[in-house]
């Protein structure tokens, strides 16, 4: 069975063009144009992906609802942004889309960033590990006691800056820098309610928390688990 892609846009020529590039690469689409039928055709079987036009009322919201929903919340989303660029894309991002693209869509980063759902890239991958966590950077896959995790872009790129070297705790405006778009503000704030997305998904297969909360400081990613948050007063 074919790959499923969600595309949802009120722009006709925007949808017609990108479902013949997508099903000429190998994938099927669902057209949809409102942020409910988005909502509700991603939990067709066999979708993978999410594309989300920004233009389109709610889009955001819509975002943020299928990353929040249990049946949903392994699906890759992608953003489409126009307008104002910078704001978006960090709304879209703290709404737990993994990738953003600016309008006009580049039918090469698009199809980019859904390489990791062929088989046949060729594509070396480096593997970072800490503990029982183990991470396929270009793929970008983490895995934890074996157990595969989906992780949105936000929360992929700390844990890759934390996995780079672990037992190193790592400043708020570090993780930032490494896991956000360039251009965009970041409170520290921000980055704590990523890193308690990212301890949820780590812990919701394993228990043990392998990332360390130092007060006033930053974070960092230790192999034994059970450090957990010791020390630390941070609602994360």
């Amino acid at each position: 069975m074919k790959p499923i892609i969600v595309i949802g846009s009120r722009d006709a020529d925007f949808c017609l063009f990108a479902r013949h590039i997508l099903q000429q690469t190998g994938f099927e689409t669902l057209l949809t144009t409102n942020a409910n039928e988005a909502i509700a055709a991603a939990r067709t079987g066999g979708v993978r992906v999410i594309l989300l036009d920004g233009r389109l009322p709610n889009a955001v919201s819509a975002c943020e609802n299928l990353r929040n929903d249990a049946s949903t919340a392994g699906l890759r989303i992608i953003a489409l942004v126009g307008a104002s660029p910078a704001r978006q894309c960090a709304d879209f991002m703290n709404a737990g889309a993994d990738e953003s693209f600016v309008r006009p869509l580049s039918p090469v980063h698009l199809l980019r960033s859904l390489s990791s759902f062929s088989s046949t890239t060729g594509i070396p991958c480096e593997q970072l590990s800490c503990g029982e966590i183990e991470m396929h950077v270009s793929a970008r896959r983490v895995w934890r006691r074996t157990v595969e995790i989906h992780l949105p872009r936000l929360e992929f790129g700390i844990l890759l800056h934390l996995l780079r070297e672990p037992g190193r705790v790592y400043l708020r405006h570090e993780l930032a820098r490494a896991a956000w778009p360039a251009g965009i503000f970041v409170d520290p704030r921000t980055v704590n309610v990523h890193i308690g997305r990212l301890r949820k998904a780590l812990t919701s297969v394993a228990p043990g928390d392998p990332i360390r909360t130092v007060r006033g400081v930053g974070y960092g990613l230790f192999g034994n688990d059970r450090v957990g948050t010791e020390g630390s007063t941070d609602a994360t």
